[in-house]
């Protein structure tokens, strides 16, 4: 039987093309199936070598049951919140992401959004635009602070957070960091704190951590009246890490001056039901922080080979021992 990899949540066409992977795929004898429609999608992964899983969907319990050949699971992102991830230990299905490709990307749009928050960019902008030049009375005019001295605590201090860190002491910040699964950092300007002390020191709060069952709702009534009063909170990481009506609570009382997301919980919130709509100090952009031309194609080609990486591990093709050497196996 031919190997297939069969993508569980296809990218619609006319936003995306996966030639790139299919290409690769097809180089090794591996066919690249793109299901039609959900239905399509759950009879086509029960005989998948790999299953790619995008994250417009998430490939729960019952569907990672249905897997009866798969040799592993890969999320076409680094974010792997999109899979039941004890479904699939249990299962004995290796799950990867792809975990450097979009980190400059993300990482500048953390500092994108830093820049605009502290700037109160979008206001004056707007006041630009509408021909109102006389601000210096604003009070968003008094409210911008200097870059230079200020503290910013990062929240997850991985390889996007740790980028964060690095281009943000460019601007004369003090970092520190919260991470509970690093006992040390090799970024020695970068102190590591539990979180209470990061988020009373922080004037600023830049969030960049995975979103797992612990990390939930990290972010909640009790941590954001830890927070430093007047602090900025930029969220590029996961909307749930972040309880939305503490958020708001958080914003109203100005314990929190300023929000500037890219990610929300859900995307996009529900109508009417958006616990941060009409605030005028919040700033969001629709979670294109991945996004650049470069960070695409890194995309396709990454994931090409990890996908044909499980399969040569699994047996199911044969090991190019040249591009093996080249080529990180999946954990």
């Amino acid at each position: 039987m031919t190997p297939r990899v069969v993508v569980f949540d296809p990218i619609p066409p006319d936003e995306w093309s996966y030639d790139v992977e299919r290409r690769m795929l097809a180089d090794h004898g591996v066919d690249l199936v793109l299901p039609p429609d959900e239905a399509a999608a759950g009879a086509a992964i029960s005989d998948a070598d790999v299953v790619v899983v995008s994250g417009i969907r998430r490939l729960d319990a019952a569907s990672i049951a249905t897997l009866r050949r798969c040799v592993g699971i890969l999320c076409y992102s680094i974010g792997m919140d999109a899979v039941d991830a004890a479904a699939a230990r249990a299962a004995g299905i290796p799950v990867s992401n792809v975990p450097d490709y979009c980190t400059e990307e993300v990482s500048d749009h953390a500092l994108t959004l830093l820049l605009a928050a502290e700037r109160r960019l979008t206001t004056f902008t707007a006041l630009a635009a509408a021909g109102e030049w006389d601000v210096m009375g604003r009070p968003e005019n008094s409210a911008i602070r200097r870059l230079r001295g200020q503290t910013l605590g990062i929240i997850g201090a991985g390889r996007i957070g740790t980028k964060v860190g690095r281009k943000a002491r460019a601007f004369g910040f003090r970092t520190v960091a919260y991470d509970p699964y690093l006992d040390g950092h090799a970024d020695a300007e970068m102190e590591l704190l539990p979180l209470p002390q990061v988020l009373g020191l922080a004037d600023a709060i830049v969030i960049c951590a995975s979103l797992t069952e612990s990390s939930r709702g990290l972010l909640g009534r009790e941590q954001f009246a830890q927070v430093r009063a007047g602090a900025i909170v930029v969220n590029v990481a996961r909307g749930a890490i972040v309880d939305e009506a503490a958020f708001a609570e958080a914003l109203r009382s100005g314990r929190v001056a300023y929000a500037a997301l890219d990610v929300r919980s859900p995307e996009p919130p529900a109508n009417g039901l958006d616990p941060l709509a009409g605030f005028p100090n919040v700033i969001q952009t629709p979670h294109i922080a991945a996004s650049s031309r470069e960070a695409r194609e890194d995309l396709k080609r990454m994931a090409g080979e990890i996908a044909i990486a499980m399969l040569e591990t699994a047996g199911r093709i044969p090991a190019d021992a040249a591009r093996s050497a080249t080529v990180a196996r999946p954990a």
